[in-house]
């Protein structure tokens, strides 16, 4: 299975090539965030590299969100787009979710957190699915909907979770995100704390390749943003 994931969420997004589990490559985008050409210039160089065709992707995993409303547009209608013209499946692949791919939580519930600007974080509480006769799986499900919440909120969730008689959790952020490192560092030190690279494209991959073996890709048009908050533009036009 030839799969082609990318990020274009964030300045430190980019685009990823695996033929299953093996990585044929990948590049990184410049940290500016502009992915209009961006997106399609390293994909072009990323397949050369490979000696592979765009034609010849078996799946096309986006990153569906949160993070750039902009970047966001970009990578799904990139997807939208090849996959259509090319006949594949795709798979969006939430920021939350690839951070927990990639952070590979010991915890049975995990909690990602992304700074949201304006004092607030986005987040989500996965828990540890269908576990093996080894008392462990892969895989974790979104338990609910994502989040966008203050620091005063997410305190009182992770305290929750964290409480007496509770297993303990895995919280989870990535490398570059400043503010969330330091939310992280003020909440329960019952919470582990794991640091992800803020480059996701590989675990978005990942993620694509179990719901391919599991018969959960998706048709192009149903390939949908998860914003979970409203972009600045819409909130003050309503208000």
């Amino acid at each position: 299975m030839l799969i082609l994931a990318f990020d274009t969420t964030s300045p430190e997004g980019g685009v990823a090539l695996y033929r299953d589990d093996a990585s044929l490559g990948d590049l990184r985008a410049d940290g500016k965030g502009n992915y209009s050409i961006a997106l399609f210039e390293m994909t072009d160089q990323l397949l050369a590299n490979a000696c592979l065709r765009l034609e010849e992707v078996e799946v096309f995993a986006a990153a569906s969100g949160p993070g750039s409303f902009t970047g966001i547009r970009v990578g799904l209608a990139a997807a939208q787009g090849w996959a259509k013209a090319f006949g594949r499946p795709v798979r969006g692949v939430s920021v939350l979710e690839a951070m927990v791919e990639a952070a590979l939580p010991h915890a049975d519930v995990a909690l990602p957190l992304v700074d949201a600007r304006r004092g607030e974080f986005y987040g989500g509480v996965f828990r540890r699915a269908v576990p093996t006769e080894a008392g462990s799986s892969l895989e974790f499900v979104l338990a609910g909907d994502g989040f966008a919440a203050n620091a005063e909120r997410i305190a009182s969730l992770a305290a929750e979770l964290t409480g007496s008689g509770k297993a303990a959790i895995d919280m989870i952020i990535r490398e570059h995100d400043q503010a969330a490192l330091e939310l992280a560092a003020a909440l329960p030190s019952s919470a582990n704390r794991i640091v992800v690279p803020g480059f996701l494209a590989p675990a978005i991959a990942s993620v694509a390749l179990r719901a391919s073996r599991e018969g959960r890709l998706q048709q192009p048009q149903g390939l949908d943003a998860w914003y979970i908050r409203r972009s600045d533009a819409e909130m003050n036009w309503r208000e």
